[in-house]
């Protein structure tokens, strides 16, 4: 007896396609990303559609915007595509599966990084994670080029994905913190860390004058002036120690926040796992 019920005939490309029209909002950017010509995705778009018989895209001059359907369809089509992923990771040989490259901004690791490394490798054996501390910007850049898989950051890049909010704070040594007159002495990272430009805005917004004491090459370097008490400086609120005193004198701070960024030219079937594990470890889920 004939099976009337619709078979869904395609290749993983054209899922791949699909979802890269509708995050980069457009054919041209999503041709660029699949490494396709523009034409090229709008017939697999088109021949998509006709064996679904529905439309998947409403297309303007402008933009691209899924319809009922398609949104329907997304979901499924980012499963079809995670569980291959799996599959293939699961069956490949030990010596030929990839590195899950993390770059994490080290002013936002948590104190227990180690252990949470730790932990998701024993949790997920199949995974060889290696790992990369830095800035936000330089981990971005690294993504770009393809040297990481993934990056959890501040909110310096684009089309991340916020995992929770972290409390900015002031904290060292300030002399007279409620005298305008009086330079405080900042302890910095260098040109390009978010927190550095939070700082030297809000002291120019009440017209703090301020100098730059120390300019650290590291997140860690930062920790240990302040512990000696060589100037001021920003961070989240986790990466305060006990011998680090917060300044509550100085003007509020907006909150940052922590953002993961899954480079789009690779599709890692342990890095959405690695997200949700530090997530569960951090207690914000």
């Amino acid at each position: 007896m004939k099976n009337d019920k619709l078979k869904l005939e395609t290749d993983l490309n054209t899922l791949r396609s699909l979802i890269a029209v509708v995050e980069e909002g457009g054919f041209s950017a999503a041709a660029k990303r699949v490494h396709r010509t523009q034409s090229a995705v709008s017939v697999q778009i088109a021949k998509l559609e006709d064996q679904l018989n529905a439309k998947l895209l409403k297309r303007t001059s402008r933009s691209v915007q899924l319809t009922q359907a398609g949104e329907t369809f997304l979901s499924y089509a980012r499963r079809m595509l995670e569980l291959a992923d799996e599959a293939a990771f699961a069956v490949s040989p030990w010596e030929q599966k990839e590195q899950l490259r993390v770059g994490f901004a080290e002013y936002l690791a948590p104190q227990h990084l180690q252990s949470v490394i730790s932990g998701f490798n024993e949790q997920n054996p199949n995974c060889d994670l290696s790992l990369v501390l830095g800035l936000g910007p330089p981990l971005l850049d690294m993504m770009e080029r393809k040297e990481l898989d993934l990056v959890i950051a501040g909110p310096e890049g684009d089309n991340g994905t916020v995992l929770w909010n972290e409390p900015l704070v002031w904290t060292g040594a300030c002399d007279s913190p409620e005298d305008p007159t009086v330079p405080m002495k900042l302890v910095m990272m260098p040109a390009g860390c978010l927190y550095r430009k939070l700082a030297l805005d809000s002291l120019t917004r009440i017209s703090r004058a301020w100098r730059m004491s120390i300019e650290a090459n590291s997140f860690e370097a930062v920790q240990n002036a302040i512990r000696a008490g060589l100037g001021v400086t920003v961070l989240p609120v986790t990466a305060i120690r006990e011998d680090m005193p917060v300044i509550e004198e100085l003007p509020k701070l907006p909150n940052t926040t922590v953002t993961s960024y899954i480079s789009p030219a690779v599709t890692h079937p342990s890095a959405q796992p690695f997200i949700d594990y530090l997530v569960t470890c951090a207690g914000k889920n």
